[in-house]
């Protein structure tokens, strides 16, 4: 798997792990809802993430860069950000 994958599938599963949108992504980088999701379908679209998103993805999800890219299964379940309608902090 490509570290484009990984980031892209990371994003992905914290997406739907905590109900947050594209556009709130998007906005949280600066950027409109078409870029973000350009850059999701990867490796697709000609659209890839650039070093300068990793820091604030990372901070809209309360992670740490290196958590990021190391992908979903390898963030630890005690620094995942809560579920969606969920106070604990389960794995989905």
């Amino acid at each position: 798997m490509t570290l484009e994958s990984r980031l892209n599938e990371t994003v992905k599963l914290l997406l739907t792990r905590t109900g947050r949108s594209h556009a709130e992504l998007a906005e949280a980088l600066g950027l409109t809802r078409a870029p973000v999701s350009a850059r999701l379908r990867a490796p697709e679209s000609q659209s890839v993430w650039k070093v300068n998103d990793l820091q604030p993805i990372a901070d809209f999800f309360g992670l740490t860069v290196c958590e990021l890219i190391s992908g979903f299964r390898a963030i630890p379940e005690h620094r995942l950000p809560p579920a969606a309608g969920s106070t604990g902090q389960t794995r989905i």
